[in-house]
C-alpha cells in the first residue's frame, strides 16, 4: 500500500499539472532542466550544518569537472573515509545543487567525507559522456587522495538512480581494467537493465512519479539512435560476473518502475558472495532519498544509507 505522505504528494503533483503546469516530458530539455532543478533544491529538507564545505574542479575528459567536498561536522583534520557520489536525474536533469541537503546529511551520519560529482549531461553530452566523467571522476580522486582530504583504502561510490547506475559501472570498470576500485558501492534504486521492460518497469508506468513517457524522454536525450542496450555501460545487471566487485547497500522502492532492477542486481551481487545489504522502502515512490521536504521515509533512508557506510568503514 501506497504511504500517506506518498499519496498525498502524488495528488498534489497531479494538481498542479492540471492547473496548468507542463509535464517534464512535454519541455525543451533546456527549459525543463531549469524548472525541474530549482523544484528538486525546494523539495530537498532544510540543508544540515557540515563541519566543511569546499567547491572545485579538475580536468575531464570533456572539460573542467565540478565538484563539491562535505567533511561532515566533528571531523578532525587528516584523511576521512570518502563517498564519491553522482546525483540522478536520468542523466538529463540534477546538478550538485539538487543533492545538496542530501550529501550533507550522508556526510554528517556516515561520519565520512562526501564528495558531489557535477558531471557532463544530456542531450548537450549523450552517452557515454556521463559515465566517461563518472569513472574519470573516482579514477582522479583516487589518484589524488591526499589533495582531497581521503583515506585512499577507504574511498567509496555511490548515487541515486542514474547517479546509482553510475556507480555500479564504475566499480565493473576498475574490476575489469584490474585497478584498485571503490572500497564499498551505495546504490539508490539503481538504473541497471536497459535492455528489457521488467515486471515493476510495467506495473508503475503510470502515476507514480518516475512514468515511463518520463523515462523515455530522458532516454531519448541519452542514448543515441543505434546504441546497443546491452552495452554494460547502460546494462550493468547483465554483466557475466559479479564477483570481484565490492561490497554494497542496495536501496529500491515498492512503487518505483526500477524496484526490480535493482532488487535483481543486489541479488546478484549476493549470488557472487558480494556482502550485500538490500532494502526495499515498500510504500514510497522513486525519488523519495531526496525529496526529503515531504516523504519522512526519504530521510529514515539517508540515515540508513549513511549508517551502513559509516559500519562499513568503521565509523
Amino acid at each position: 500500500m501506497l504511504d500517506d505522505e506518498a499519496r498525498t504528494l502524488l495528488d498534489l503533483m497531479e494538481k498542479a499539472v492540471r492547473e496548468g503546469r507542463p509535464r517534464l516530458e512535454t519541455l525543451p530539455y533546456a527549459v525543463g532542466r531549469k524548472a525541474v532543478d530549482k523544484m528538486s533544491e525546494d523539495n530537498e529538507a532544510d540543508p544540515p550544518a557540515v563541519g566543511e564545505v569546499a567547491d572545485g574542479s579538475f580536468a575531464g575528459p570533456g572539460g573542467a569537472l565540478h565538484f563539491r567536498r562535505y567533511r561532515p561536522l566533528g571531523s578532525a583534520a587528516g584523511p576521512l573515509p570518502t563517498l564519491i557520489y553522482y546525483h540522478g536525474g536520468g542523466f538529463v536533469i540534477g546538478n550538485i545543487e539538487t543533492h545538496d541537503s542530501t550529501c550533507r546529511r550522508l556526510a554528517n551520519k556516515s561520519r565520512c567525507q562526501v564528495i558531489s560529482i557535477d558531471y557532463r549531461l544530456a542531450p548537450e553530452h549523450p552517452f557515454p559522456a556521463p559515465i566517461d566523467d563518472g569513472i574519470a571522476a573516482f579514477r582522479h580522486i583516487r589518484d589524488h587522495a591526499d589533495s582531497f582530504g581521503v583515506d585512499r583504502a577507504h574511498l567509496a561510490v555511490g548515487g541515486d538512480s542514474a547517479g546509482g547506475a553510475m556507480a555500479a559501472v564504475t566499480c565493473q570498470a576498475m574490476r575489469d581494467a584490474g585497478e584498485q576500485g571503490p572500497a564499498f558501492q551505495l546504490l539508490i534504486y539503481p538504473a541497471t537493465d536497459s535492455s528489457r521492460q521488467s515486471a515493476s518497469r510495467t506495473a508503475f508506468a503510470e502515476g507514480y512519479f518516475l512514468t515511463k513517457s518520463l523515462i523515455d524522454w530522458f532516454w531519448e536525450a541519452y542514448v543515441p539512435a543505434g546504441v546497443d542496450l546491452a552495452d554494460l555501460r547502460l546494462s550493468p545487471l547483465l554483466a557475466k560476473d559479479f564477483k570481484g566487485l565490492p561490497p554494497a547497500f542496495v536501496l529500491t522502492a515498492g512503487f518505483d518502475p526500477l524496484r526490480d532492477e535493482g532488487r535483481a542486481y543486489a541479488d546478484r551481487l549476493i549470488d557472487a558472495g558480494i556482502k550485500t545489504t538490500y532494502v526495499n522502502y515498500p510504500g514510497t515512490i522513486h525519488g523519495f532519498f531526496t525529496l526529503t521536504r515531504f516523504l519522512h521515509q526519504g530521510l529514515k533512508a539517508n540515515d540508513q544509507a549513511a549508517a551502513v557506510l559509516g559500519a562499513q568503514f568503521g565509523r
